[in-house]
C-alpha cells in the first residue's frame, strides 16, 4: 500500500472513532482563511473581503484529508456536515450563493455589518438553525435564502431590506416570527410557501406566524406572499402606491387567519389584495379613493366593513361571496356600484345606497337572499340584469323615476313583493325581470307609455294584479299584448305622484305625503291659486301643526316616521293649484324645496308635471295685498273678522283663515270651511 492511501485510512480511522481532535484551516478568498475546530464543532472565519467557495475551502461536495489539502479520490470526511457554529469577521463584503447550504447541524450564525445582501440559498437545509438576526447594512435577501429550515422559529430581516426573493421562507414549518423594515419596497412572491408531505395541491401546511407583518408605504410589489395556511397574523397594510392589481394575498391556497388593518398611508385597495385573507372586521381609512376588483372577495368569517367618506368606487366583486357580511353603507360620493360587487352576500339584511348612485351593474346584490329591504336612489337611471335577483323579504319594490332600463331577471324570485312602482322614464324591462314574483297584487306605472317588455317579463305575475296607470294611457296599457292582460285600476283622474312628494286630490281636499328629514326643524308648505298663496302651513318635525311663526317645541329624535302627511280641505272643484314645500332647520332656512301642482277632481287637461327638488332658496312669496294678508303673524291676536279681507286671526283661541269672504278654521291637521 503506498503512503498517500496509509495515511488516508489512518486519518479515517483516528476520525471517526473520536480519538483524534484537530483543526482543520483553508483559504476562502483573496484576504479570507477558515478553521475548523472539530471538537467544538465551530468555525472561524478570518480576514477582509468577499468570501469565496473556492478548491480550498469548506463548501460543497469536498473531503478534508488534511489542513490546506483537498483531494477528490475519497470522501473521507465533512466537516460542515457536523459545524454548529460560525464566527465571520467584521471586514466581510459579501457572500457567495449557498454560502452554508446543507450545513445541517448549523444552529447560530451572525453575519456581520457591511454585507449588503444575503444571497440565494444562504441557509438552505440548515435544519438545525432555530433563530437568526441580520444585520441593518442587508438591503436585498435572494431567493430560497432560508428554505427548508424547518425548526427555524424566529428570523429579524433587520432595518434595510428593500427586497426579499421568492420562497425564501419555503416549508419553515415552525416560523412563528419573521420582521422585515420599514422600507420593504417588493417580496417576490411565495416566501412563506409550505408543503405537505406527500405534497398535493391540497395538502399544504400551516406556518404558524404570530408577528405583525407590516407592509410600509414603500411597498408596491404584486406577488403573492404564500402557498400555504398562516394561522393568526396582524397584517398592517400601509403600502401607498402599489400595483393597481395585488396579488400579495391572493392565492387559492393562501389563507391568513388573523386582523388586517389599513394605515393612514393608502390612497387605494389593489384588486384582489384580501381575496384570501379571513378577517371579521375591516376599517378602510379616511382618504382611501377606491376598491379594486376582488379585493375582498370570498371572506366567508368578515362581519362589517367600515367605508370612508372619500371613496368613490367600488369595483367588480369587490365584495363577492363575503357570506357573513351583515350590512353594508356606501358613502355619498359612490355612483356606480359595479357587476357582482355584492352577489352571494347571503347574511346582508342591511344595505344602503346613497341617491347618487346612477348604475347598478349585473349581479350586484345577486343572492343576497337576507335583505330585509333595498330602497333605490333616486338619481339611479339603469338597473343591469340580476341585479337583485333573490331578495324575499320586501313587500314593495318603487323603481325611481330616472330609471331608463330594467335588465334581465333583475328582481327575480321576490316572493314576498306585493306592490310594485315603476318610474316614469322606464322604457324597457328586460326578459324574466320579475320571475316567480307571483306574490304581487297591484303595480302602478308612471311611464305614458308602456315600457317594452316581452311575454317572459310578466309572466309570472297574476293576472289578477291591478294595474295603474296615468289616465291618459290607459288605452296603450290596455292594448298591449302583455301589460293589457291585467286588471285596470280606475284612479282619480288628477292623481299623481312627482318624486318623493305626494298628493292626493279629491273633490274639495288633497292630502299632501312627503318624506321626512332627520334635520329639519319644520317644514312649511305654500299653496298657490292664480299665482297668489292660498294659504301656508307650518309643521313641526314630528308634523304637529305650528301655524305661522309660532315656535317649534324642542325635536323629538325617537321613532321619528319616514313620511309626513298632511290634508287640505275647503278647495275649489275643477280648479288648479300649485304648492311649494319648504324643508326648514332650526333657523328656517331651507333644507330641500319641493315645488308642483295638482289639481281637484274635473279639472280638464293633464296636468303638468311637478313635485320634483329644486335648489335650496327660500320661496318666492308674490308681492299681492291677498297674500300678504295670508302671511301675517299669528302673535296678532287682538285681530277681528271684520279687521281684515283676507288673513289669518285668531278668534275665541282658534286659527282662521280669511280668504274672499270665506272664513277657513284650522282644526287638528286640517282646514276646514265654516
Amino acid at each position: 500500500m503506498n503512503m498517500k492511501r496509509l495515511l488516508c485510512v489512518l486519518v479515517t480511522l483516528m476520525l471517526v472513532s473520536g480519538a483524534y481532535t484537530t483543526v482543520y484551516k483553508g483559504v476562502c478568498g483573496e484576504h479570507l482563511t477558515w478553521s475548523y475546530d472539530t471538537e467544538t464543532a465551530h468555525m472561524t472565519i478570518e480576514g477582509y473581503g468577499e468570501l469565496k467557495n473556492t478548491v480550498d475551502s469548506l463548501w460543497w461536495n469536498k473531503p478534508v484529508l488534511q489542513a490546506a489539502s483537498w483531494s477528490t479520490s475519497y470522501n473521507t470526511y465533512y466537516p460542515y456536515n457536523s459545524c454548529k457554529t460560525i464566527s465571520l469577521p467584521a471586514g466581510l463584503t459579501k457572500l457567495p450563493n449557498g454560502v452554508f447550504q446543507y450545513w445541517w447541524n448549523l444552529t447560530a450564525c451572525e453575519i456581520p455589518e457591511g454585507v449588503t445582501k444575503l444571497p440565494s440559498y444562504a441557509f438552505g437545509e440548515c435544519y438545525a438553525l432555530k433563530e437568526i438576526t441580520l444585520p441593518n447594512s442587508i438591503d436585498t435577501v435572494e431567493q430560497y435564502a432560508f428554505e427548508n429550515c424547518t425548526t427555524m422559529v424566529k428570523c429579524d430581516l433587520g432595518k434595510g431590506v428593500k427586497y426579499i426573493g421568492r420562497m425564501t421562507f419555503e416549508n419553515c414549518y415552525k416560523l412563528t416570527s419573521v420582521r422585515w423594515s420599514d422600507c420593504l419596497e417588493v417580496i417576490d412572491g411565495r416566501i412563506f410557501d409550505g408543503y405537505g408531505a406527500p405534497y398535493t395541491q391540497q395538502d399544504v401546511a400551516n406556518i404558524p406566524i404570530k408577528d405583525t407583518l407590516f407592509f410600509p408605504a414603500t411597498f408596491r410589489s404584486g406577488s403573492a406572499i404564500s402557498y400555504g395556511y398562516h394561522n393568526s397574523p396582524v397584517i398592517v397594510w400601509n403600502a401607498k402606491n402599489p400595483p393597481a392589481s395585488s396579488s400579495v394575498f391572493n392565492n387559492p391556497y393562501n389563507y391568513f387567519y388573523g386582523d388586517f388593518i389599513f394605515g393612514p398611508d393608502v390612497e387605494f385597495v389593489p384588486a384582489s389584495l384580501c381575496t384570501y385573507v379571513r378577517v371579521k372586521n375591516i376599517v378602510v381609512p379616511e382618504g382611501v379613493k377606491w376598491i379594486g376588483a376582488s379585493a375582498f372577495a370570498t371572506n366567508n368569517q368578515l362581519l362589517t366593513i367600515s367605508l370612508p367618506s372619500t371613496l368613490t368606487a367600488i369595483y367588480q366583486d369587490a365584495f363577492k361571496s363575503c357570506k357573513s357580511l351583515k350590512e353594508i353603507i356606501l358613502p355619498e360620493g359612490i355612483k356606480a356600484v359595479y357587476s357582482s360587487t355584492f352577489s352571494g352576500c347571503a347574511a346582508m339584511t342591511k344595505a344602503y345606497l346613497p341617491n347618487g348612485i346612477t348604475t347598478i351593474g349585473d349581479n350586484a346584490f345577486s343572492g343576497c337572499a337576507a335583505l330585509d329591504s333595498i330602497v333605490l336612489p333616486a338619481e339611479l337611471t339603469m338597473i343591469g340584469g340580476s341585479a337583485f335577483s333573490g331578495i324575499k323579504l320586501q313587500d314593495t319594490l318603487v323603481i325611481p323615476d330616472k330609471v331608463i332600463s330594467i335588465g334581465t331577471n333583475a328582481f327575480e324570485n321576490w316572493s314576498e313583493l306585493k306592490d310594485l312602482t315603476i318610474g316614469k322614464n322606464v322604457v324597457l324591462i328586460g326578459d324574466n325581470a320579475f320571475k316567480g314574483d307571483s306574490s304581487i297584487t297591484h303595480i302602478t306605472v308612471w311611464a305614458a307609455t308602456p315600457p317594452a317588455v316581452s311575454e317572459a317579463t310578466l309572466a309570472d305575475i297574476p293576472d289578477t294584479a291591478w294595474l295603474s296607470v296615468l289616465p291618459d294611457s290607459r288605452k296603450l296599457y290596455r292594448e298591449h299584448p302583455y301589460w293589457g292582460r291585467f286588471r285596470m285600476n280606475a284612479t282619480p283622474d288628477s292623481a299623481m305622484i312627482q318624486r318623493t312628494v305626494i298628493v292626493e286630490p279629491a273633490e274639495t281636499t288633497a292630502d299632501f305625503t312627503w318624506p321626512t328629514d332627520s334635520a329639519a326643524h319644520s317644514y312649511q308648505i305654500d299653496i298657490y291659486k292664480d299665482g297668489t298663496v292660498f294659504c301656508r302651513l307650518t309643521l313641526g318635525a314630528r308634523g304637529q301643526l305650528l301655524g305661522i311663526a309660532f315656535s317649534a317645541p324642542e325635536r323629538e329624535h325617537q321613532n321619528l316616521p319616514y313620511t309626513l302627511s298632511f290634508k287640505v280641505t275647503g278647495l275649489d272643484e275643477a280648479s288648479r293649484y300649485n304648492y311649494v314645500l319648504s324643508v326648514l332647520d332650526q333657523e328656517d332656512k331651507p333644507i330641500h324645496v319641493y315645488i308642483g301642482a295638482f289639481a281637484t277632481k274635473g279639472y280638464p287637461g293633464m296636468m303638468q308635471e311637478g313635485g320634483d327638488e329644486v335648489i335650496p332658496t327660500p320661496p318666492i312669496i308674490p308681492s299681492d295685498p291677498e297674500a300678504q294678508g295670508i302671511t301675517t303673524d299669528l302673535h296678532s291676536a287682538d285681530c277681528e273678522p271684520s279687521s281684515a279681507e283676507n288673513g289669518i286671526i285668531m278668534l275665541n283661541n282658534k286659527i282662521m283663515i280669511v280668504k274672499d269672504g270665506r272664513i277657513y278654521t284650522l282644526q287638528g291637521q286640517e282646514i276646514r270651511q265654516k
